[in-house]
């Protein structure tokens, strides 16, 4: 069987092919009726949490997740057991399995903060909740100062540099989640 890429074709190298098959299944993963009907069958009227909003209420839903309460916008149709990696031929006909052939039970409506966790830990093979600690320390230490400022609010002595400082913000994290569990 001839590849389809490489000289004189669209894609130079096996990567290029796969990432433009992932993406021609992703949009028909758009579309699917079965996800359809999950985002249908769980959103539900919300006040309006935007303040400039012309109407009073918005869809929303409840993310299967972290519980929170979000605009539809907000949500993503998540796989419970994941599409999976789509690096090589063996991987198509799995892959498709897995993204397309779902039942409402193979999926959960989940935010987007959520959704970047969970394909975070796919992906790093990090639990859930260490990839949600994860993406927390990215968003403070992503402002300048940020993660000084954030440590001193919880009167911590800031570390000497960002990696002594990302390692204090972590545990501090792990320590607030704990306090909460209690």
């Amino acid at each position: 069987m001839k590849s389809p890429w490489g000289e004189d074709t669209p894609w130079p190298k096996k990567n290029n092919f796969f990432t433009y098959l992932r993406g021609c299944l992703r949009k028909a993963w758009s579309n699917n009726p079965i996800k359809l009907q999950v985002l249908k069958s769980k959103r539900k009227q919300i006040a309006n949490p935007n303040p400039n909003g012309k109407k009073p209420m918005v869809w929303g839903f409840d993310c299967e997740m972290c519980g929170g309460t979000f605009p539809i916008s907000n949500g993503q149709v998540d796989h419970i057991h994941p599409a999976g990696k789509l690096n090589d031929v063996g991987d198509i006909q799995g892959f498709v399995e897995r993204l397309l052939f779902v039942t409402e039970d193979d999926l959960r409506l989940v935010c987007k903060d959520c959704n970047n966790a969970l394909a975070m830990s796919d992906k790093t093979g990090k639990t859930y909740e260490e990839c949600l600690i994860d993406k927390q320390v990215i968003a403070i230490q992503k402002v300048k100062g940020g993660d000084i400022k954030w440590l001193i609010a919880r009167d911590v002595t800031p570390g000497k540099n960002s990696k002594i400082r990302k390692q204090q913000i972590i545990d501090r994290l792990w320590e607030e989640k704990n306090n909460d569990r209690e």
